[in-house]
């Protein structure tokens, strides 16, 4: 009987959720309260018994889940009586973001986050050991913090009477906001999730963690990955610069963890090889699981400048202590291992073995400069040393054209300390050459030990050649760009990155040939297909990335309104456009408003037309907006925050419907994108006296930047993300169906 009240659980407690979900909604708020807190009981209860352990953690997962279903229920339904609705919700948004916002906001999060965990849990529960009670100690602290941070909470009388709802925030109206945060989130949680595993076999060196982290490892490593790749996209379109990575606290934080997860995959075939693999890989997945803690910390303290600064820092206390509690766990099984150390099986020190153990321990080393960093930063600001000078390289371009009121302003957001991402780059261009150079030696495929190592031989002296002689990146680099001059004093370092890229590509290639040849029926596509293509496809998103970002081009161009309007502007690149700008409209679009519930004050549309010599390359229409009766400078969110506030004011695009976002013109190709950023009209509107036959109007003149930025190659970062991601997905499928 037990037996099969486990098996109904474990198989029917996503479907019985959505109806229990639906009893909620109707319910309302006492049963949704209670819902969460028998969850939480439940969850408890099956750690400390085996026998009933299945039944009753999909018990808790399938409440958890009534409750997010419930919640979201009240999203859709503009149920602003609910706190959390009334937060970050509106009616004007579209559905899919008022769903969206189910991950919105610190209490929806934590509420989601208990859910996928107790999901997960129910998946662990099967294994014997600590793998189960891990994961749902873990549930636990996340419904913990769901239960204090209340999702279901009633909206004061006085909110509700200052205005309908407050509405989201305008840079998160982006469709990217529906697959970016979930991605991480779950990623998140396949990470997290074996932790007790991890501890039980480094502490006992027994268990299935082996097993548990080829299937997690690997689905979690593809999910964070997919969703780094989709926040890379969405900040190119959006962000501040038109950037896709620039080493922002969060954005480091993730990254630390994708490096850990990617340096322990490496060493998984050989766990059970030495004494080295079995104590240092289940350490870096415990160090991992930390980090997982550590980054959504990050997120939600407000001491560095983040552009990610959402959602406040109202969790912080219980995240820091499950993120505690687990990095004691961890350094006592390491202990623990210290005293009882048991010799592992040798193996003869192959080349093979010997440039794994490099992987795992440079990818280790990447992680470690970004953590040091992030770190340090963090140390400057709880000691209030000014940030130096030369860590703002864009603050004098905007403070040229910002106005009085905002340069007060933008000193405070650029005074505040975040990682120093030169840094960061400067010793990560060291590391990655050395990665290239290892995994081309690993995967060339040549019986002979002698010929490699002459070939990797040859490989580094060209590379040194490269750097010090050839300087292909200094030759190419014009100066017009972004890159500043502490990233051309590293030109050495990237320029014999390229070859060891080269070196890796084309050993990976041969590689892959030569696996397919000697090789037949299913392991051709179930390891060697998929291991190509992740490399592959890393390779050449980092090639793409490098020279767009050290190569681009900014030029630009002042313009008049309205004389210069529907005129070719020619830039000094060779570029011209043409922009116009007519009918003007009042918008209402669910962002964040003021107390008489007002988005926007006026919007016009824009019509542009970029044109290469007598060849046109783009011909696009938006909306921009350039009145707003908003203050320039929030009080909320962080100075990143207000900095794109500030921004919005300049560069406010409506390209692709009724959502509120910084978003330049772009035109994509094979070996080039192209950003044009037509800046929002800041004009005031002057009142004419009537001449009998109504009120006559006219508009002052604005001198605004028109600009123009390039950036080669930056669709192979793209390209290069899709391969590695479909190699992945390839090789997670694998895991889930097959136990080796």
């Amino acid at each position: 009987m037990i037996n099969k009240a486990c098996a109904f659980g474990e198989r029917y407690w996503g479907p019985i959720a959505i109806p229990i979900g639906l009893v909620l909604f109707s319910a309302g708020r006492i049963l949704e309260h209670a819902a969460v807190f028998l969850a939480l009981a439940l969850v408890l209860a099956a750690v400390w018994s085996s026998r009933w352990r299945s039944a009753l953690t999909a018990g808790a997962a399938s409440l958890l889940l009534a409750a997010g279903v419930s919640l979201s229920m009240h999203l859709l339904g503009d149920d602003f009586d609910y706190w959390y609705v009334w937060l970050y919700s509106a009616t004007a948004l579209p559905w899919h973001l008022k769903l969206a916002n189910l991950w919105g906001g610190d209490e929806g999060t934590l509420l989601l986050l208990a859910t996928l965990m107790a999901f997960s849990a129910t998946r662990l529960c099967r294994y014997r050991g600590w793998a189960g009670p891990g994961a749902l100690l873990l549930t636990a602290g996340f419904t913990a913090g769901a239960m204090i941070w209340d999702p279901f909470a009633t909206t004061p009388l006085d909110r509700l009477a200052q205005a309908q709802s407050r509405g989201m925030n305008a840079h998160l109206m982006s469709i990217w906001m529906v697959f970016h945060p979930p991605l991480v989130f779950i990623a998140y949680t396949y990470i997290l999730a074996p932790a007790g595993a991890a501890l039980e076999a480094l502490a006992l060196g027994r268990g299935d963690w082996a097993e548990i982290a080829r299937r997690y490892s690997r689905s979690g490593w593809l999910i964070l990955s997919s969703g780094l790749a989709a926040g890379m996209w969405w900040a190119y379109e959006d962000y501040t610069f038109g950037q896709f990575w620039h080493w922002d606290p969060v954005q480091t934080s993730v990254f630390v963890v994708w490096a850990l997860v990617t340096a322990y995959l490496h060493g998984l075939s050989r766990y059970n090889t030495g004494t080295f693999f079995p104590r240092f890989l289940p350490s870096l997945a415990l160090a991992a699981a930390v980090t997982v803690l550590g980054s959504m910390i990050v997120t939600r303290n407000e001491l560095l400048a983040s552009s990610h600064r959402y959602i406040g820092d109202t969790s912080f206390p219980v995240l820091a202590a499950m993120a505690a509690v687990l990095a004691l766990a961890a350094v006592s099984a390491w202990v623990w291992a210290l005293r009882h150390a048991k010799a592992g099986r040798a193996e003869p020190q192959r080349d093979s073995l010997f440039t794994i153990k490099a992987a795992v321990i440079l990818f280790s080393l990447v992680a470690a400069v970004a953590a040091f960093h992030l770190v340090d930063a963090y140390v400057q600001a709880l000691m209030e040393q000014p940030r130096p000078e030369e860590l703002k390289p864009f603050l004098q371009t905007l403070i040229r054209w910002t106005s009085s009121d905002e340069y007060a302003a933008l000193r405070r957001i650029f005074d505040q300390w975040d990682p120093d991402r030169f840094a960061i780059n400067r010793w990560l261009a060291p590391v990655s050459l050395l990665l290239c150079l290892f995994g081309g030696h690993h995967f060339l495929p040549a019986r002979s030990r002698i010929f490699k190592w002459v070939v990797t031989g040859v490989v580094i002296v060209v590379a040194v050649i490269a750097a010090l002689k050839l300087r292909p990146l200094d030759s190419l680099f014009t100066g017009t760009g972004m890159t500043s001059r502490y990233t051309v004093e590293i030109f050495h370092w990237l320029n014999a990155l390229f070859v060891a890229v080269g070196y890796l590509l084309a050993s990976i290639l041969l590689w892959e040939v030569s696996m397919v040849w000697r090789t037949a029926g299913r392991a051709r596509v179930t390891y060697y297909l998929p291991v190509g293509l992740i490399h592959i496809g890393v390779m050449l998103a980092l090639i793409g990335a490098v020279s767009a970002t050290v190569l681009d081009t900014y030029t630009q161009r002042t313009v008049t309104y309205p004389q210069d309007f529907g005129k070719r502007q020619s830039f000094a690149n060779g570029y011209s456009v043409i922009v116009d700008m007519d009918h003007e409209d009042l918008v209402t679009d669910g962002g964040r408003s003021l107390p008489n519930g007002q988005a926007f004050k006026a919007v016009a549309t824009v019509s542009l037309s970029l044109t290469e010599g007598n060849s046109t390359k783009e011909i696009d229409q938006g909306q921009t907006l350039y009145r707003d009766e908003r203050p320039p400078v929030g009080v909320e969110g962080g100075p990143v925050r207000d900095l794109c506030q500030i921004l919005d004011y300049r560069y406010a695009r409506y390209v692709s419907g009724p959502a509120h976002r910084l978003d330049p013109f772009i035109h994509r190709g094979l070996w080039q994108d192209l950003q044009v950023w037509v800046p929002a009209i800041n004009y005031r509107l002057i009142e004419l006296p009537q001449d009998g036959d109504g009120e006559a109007v006219q508009r002052e003149a604005a001198t605004i930047p028109l600009v123009i930025k390039s950036y080669p190659l930056l669709s192979w970062v793209w390209i290069g993300l899709t391969i590695s991601l479909i190699g992945a997905g390839l090789l997670t499928v694998l895991s889930w169906t097959s136990r080796a």
